[in-house]
């Protein structure tokens, strides 16, 4: 027997007939993953996240298909391609289906929307026991192509930096796009868009939500104290999001977040309050410290007080006699990477298209006004040159990248030119990305007191 179509493979799977996989050949539509130790994709290497993201990369320029784990296939003689010819079913612990996710958002441009399926093998088998993971592609539609891995890899197996391919289906293989074709598309896609920039106005930016802002503000108790704003908006928002109140929804992401150091960092969790239903969406509270507001239609909105609470917090000692407060580098670094962490990875793949994120800072130069520092926060008693905040109300936006650590360097990047700082002086930059390695380091140090 043999699978035909997306739709009877599954269909086996689900009614626990493996058996009836068994030489399906490898197509444009399905590929088979054999397991290894470590699971169909080893993550721990730059090899197997490679090959992750390349394979479904290579099926979303193509027209979608299924990564099958759990299956042995061969190429038998004669024959022009690999067939399924085992099944080999392993057990859940070997997936972690975040991990997965983590490793999509990072290296595939643009964003794509997989799904994660388990199917039972059947029960009572004396030679096999174990499961099958599936991973769904959907296609991308013709004008979002081409999907990029924003990494290549050496003959070794490891990362190339500043490096890019395309990988493109070709019957039971993957093939990478030529050279010549990306610099034709390059120049095509440069060429219409110059013709069309003559005819037709430019899009619109997401709608900036000043009063969801207010709103926010007012309900932390935060009216006469500097805010710090994070705001993510759908371009093109399409009612309620589905699932907000549901098992694993937003409201059950809210309340077990994925945090790098736990509640009691600086972070959008609370061990102490949980999020409460507001006018179809969420709002996730800690007055007067921060706060953050999901609305029916994904918007989000995170409002940070800048002041001993949260952004300048252990940093009163540092006061020059001025009065000026000084903003906490390892704070707002952690606090932003933690901001996008959440909403890159669990809101904007609700809504489909394209997203705003936008950072807003409200009187940060009022007297006595808030300072930023080259470089780590001080070492007591050194305090180190600051810049004064250069405006009451810092306003900037740019298309989202869905990777949160890139994301988080862009927001920096206009909260350091608030202070007319190059976001290069963060000592928690990693060329382009916020590194969340040197977070976790730099909080280690702070348990143990260092």
């Amino acid at each position: 027997m043999a699978a035909d179509s997306m739709v009877q493979l599954v269909s086996y799977l689900a009614a626990q007939q493996p058996d009836e996989i068994k030489g399906t050949p490898e197509s444009e539509w399905v590929d088979f993953k054999s397991i290894s130790p470590n699971g169909p994709y080893d993550l721990s290497t730059d090899k197997g996240k490679f090959e992750l993201a390349k394979d479904v990369a290579a099926f979303a320029n193509a027209g979608g298909g299924l990564l099958v784990c759990g299956f042995k296939a061969k190429k038998r003689p004669n024959e022009l391609y690999e067939v399924a010819e085992k099944a080999t079913p392993f057990d859940k612990k070997l997936v972690n289906t975040d991990s997965y996710k983590d490793v999509l958002t990072e290296y595939v441009r643009p964003l794509i929307k997989v799904k994660f399926f388990w199917y039972d093998h059947p029960e009572g088998d004396p030679e096999a026991t174990g499961h099958y993971f599936v991973i769904e592609v959907p296609p991308l539609p013709e004008a979002d192509r081409w999907a990029m891995v924003t990494r290549g890899i050496t003959d070794n197996g490891q990362f190339i930096k500043n490096s890019w391919t395309i990988p493109i289906r070709n019957g039971d293989t993957t093939a990478f796009l030529p050279q010549d074709e990306v610099y034709r598309l390059l120049n095509d896609g440069l060429r219409a868009r110059s013709t069309a920039a003559a005819t037709a106005p430019a899009p619109a930016p997401a709608a900036d939500r000043v009063k969801v802002r207010e709103v926010l503000r007012a309900g932390l108790k935060l009216e006469e104290a500097p805010v710090l704003f994070f705001q993510s908006v759908p371009d093109h928002p399409r009612g309620l999001v589905p699932g907000m109140y549901a098992d694993g929804g937003l409201r059950d992401v809210l309340s077990n977040q994925d945090t790098l150091r736990g509640t009691h960092a600086f972070n959008w969790s609370s061990d102490y309050t949980r999020p409460a239903p507001r006018e179809g969406g969420l709002l996730l509270a800690d007055a007067p410290r921060r706060g953050l507001l999901v609305e029916s239609d994904g918007a989000v909105t995170g409002a940070v007080s800048a002041t001993a609470e949260m952004l300048g917090w252990a940093m009163e000692r540092y006061n020059d006699g001025s009065g000026v407060r000084r903003i906490n580098v390892f704070v707002l670094t952690e606090i932003a990477l933690e901001y996008f962490r959440l909403v890159d990875r669990h809101v904007l793949p609700l809504v489909d298209g394209a997203w705003t994120h936008r950072i807003v800072a409200l009187d940060f130069a009022r007297p006595p006004g808030r300072v930023l520092a080259s470089g780590e926060d001080p070492a007591f008693p050194l305090w180190g040159s600051t810049e004064m905040a250069t405006s009451d109300d810092w306003n900037h936006s740019w298309r989202a990248l869905g990777d949160p650590e890139r994301d988080a360097y862009e927001a920096l990047r206009y909260i350091y030119a608030l202070f007319g700082l190059d976001v290069t002086v963060n000592p928690f930059i990693d060329g382009d990305r916020v590194s969340a390695a040197k977070l976790q380091a730099k909080g280690k140090r702070l348990q143990a007191g260092q």
